[in-house]
């Protein structure tokens, strides 16, 4: 074993004994799989300490809660940037002076093709853009839109996120306590399989028991390799999401209970949001149709002309002011498109609306079943561990035999995995409960 940071297969477990079960070398961890021997092989970046040797991040006690910013290559968060320019974008154009660049024109005349009498006049002027009436103003609405609209999406982006994170980390605690349970099951396989061939050695029991428990041992230390990969890959899935090594020591969460989808829902709000800054660009699109579609244009000029036969300049200025008329025809395929984004987006919220909806009903369900369940189990296992201790002791007085006490053991690792299963799945069920109705964690 290396010490420090290492990525290399994990040393297998002692060799087997008669048909591959050992003595147990399982440690039961208090707080979930602390244990630093994996069942089989595994490329998983284990950190160990480098004094003791001991693993580091064997369990989920070991990890560090994530938030939305500490997922920073999350897709989408490229667009919410977008978003972001786009106010920006928006903001420096309705708070400029000008609508548009200031265009600089010259022209220059003269006779030398025709009557060549050495006439010319040299044309210069600046063309300024003008505001329309009000086109500011409206202009100012969209970028107070398009800007709540960034910060809406940026918050609605930290709710996916946190649910995608959630359903990570339940994942990975649901593998991690079947993994523990696993391992306790094939712990009492292996000293079960201890006793039975201590009894065989002295003649006490048939060789047959022996078999039995072996295969017994054999069939738990199957599915506790199973269970462990099936935590590993829970491992790397929250690792690729995150792109962190670290999870929560305690990520559960307190029942915040809605009657239905509140308005301010992050994803509600989001799209009522963005909504809001499409009928801005409608209105905007609209008010350009209706004043028409060219800017008005203010231009100062001058003018100087040289008169051959009379030798004589003249120099004079020259204003013009330039309105369009009409041009709304032009414009109406911009503002049926901008309508069409707009029924888009109300068509998305009332279709979001509805599933949410539906998403509560069947989470105040699951957690409702859950919670019967989860009682059901408690008091099975209780049931259960009564009964494996007696039959146990029938068992060593020679009142019981072997077959009968593999049938009240793989009864009892029931219990034990639906009691551990449900009492996570309950937490996990409280925590989609929250996100459904737009609880951040």
């Amino acid at each position: 074993m290396r010490i420090g940071k290492v990525l290399l297969p994990v040393a297998f477990i002692s060799a087997w004994q008669s048909i591959g079960c050992a003595e147990s070398s399982l440690i039961k961890g208090e707080g979930g799989v602390a244990e630093e021997k994996l069942l089989v092989p595994h490329f998983d970046e284990l950190i160990y300490d480098p004094d003791s040797g001991q693993l580091l991040n064997g369990t989920m006690m070991d990890y560090f809660v994530p938030t939305a910013a500490d997922v920073p290559d999350f897709p989408r968060t490229f667009l919410a940037q977008a978003f972001t320019e786009e106010a920006e974008a928006w903001r420096r154009r309705a708070h400029s002076f000008l609508p548009g660049p200031v265009a600089l024109a010259g022209n220059y005349s003269g006779d030398r093709i025709g009557d060549n009498t050495g006439n010319w006049a040299i044309d210069t002027e600046l063309i300024f853009p003008l505001w329309k009436w009000g086109q500011q103003d409206v202009a100012k609405q969209v970028t107070e839109k398009a800007t709540r609209k960034a910060e809406a999406y940026r918050r609605g982006l930290r709710l996916e996120v946190a649910g995608l994170v959630r359903e990570a980390l339940w994942d990975l605690k649901l593998k991690e306590v079947e993994y523990a349970a696993a391992r306790e099951v094939f712990a009492l396989s292996e000293r079960l399989l201890t006793q039975v061939r201590r009894r065989v050695e002295v003649g006490d029991l048939p060789r047959t028991d022996l078999l039995l428990a072996e295969t017994d041992c054999l069939k738990a230390r199957t599915e506790a390799v199973a269970a462990e990969a099936e935590w590993i890959h829970a491992r790397q899935r929250y690792r690729n999401l995150t792109r962190i090594e670290r999870a929560p020591a305690n990520f559960e969460e307190t029942l915040k209970p809605k009657p239905t989808i509140p308005p301010d829902h992050p994803l509600i709000f989001a799209l009522t949001v963005r909504i809001e800054e499409e009928r801005a660009r409608m209105q905007y699109t609209r008010y350009e149709a209706d004043v028409g579609d060219q800017q008005i244009l203010l231009s100062l000029g001058s003018r100087h002309e040289h008169v051959a036969r009379g030798g004589e300049s003249l120099s004079s200025i020259n204003a013009r002011l330039s309105i369009p008329i009409g041009g709304g025809a032009y414009q109406a395929p911009n503002v049926a498109a901008v309508r069409t984004a707009l029924a888009e987006v109300e068509a998305q919220r009332g279709e979001l609306f509805r599933r949410l909806e539906q998403e509560l009903h069947e989470a105040e369900h699951l957690l409702e079943v859950g919670r019967v369940q989860l009682e059901q189990a408690e008091v099975r296992l209780k049931l259960a561990k009564t009964n494996l201790a007696l039959s146990r002791k029938a068992f060593a007085a020679g009142e019981m035999d072997l077959i009968d006490l593999l049938k009240v053991q793989v009864m009892a690792q029931e219990a034990l995995r639906d009691a551990e299963r449900w009492r996570v799945q309950v937490k996990r069920d409280v925590a989609r409960y929250n996100q459904v109705v737009g609880e951040l964690p």
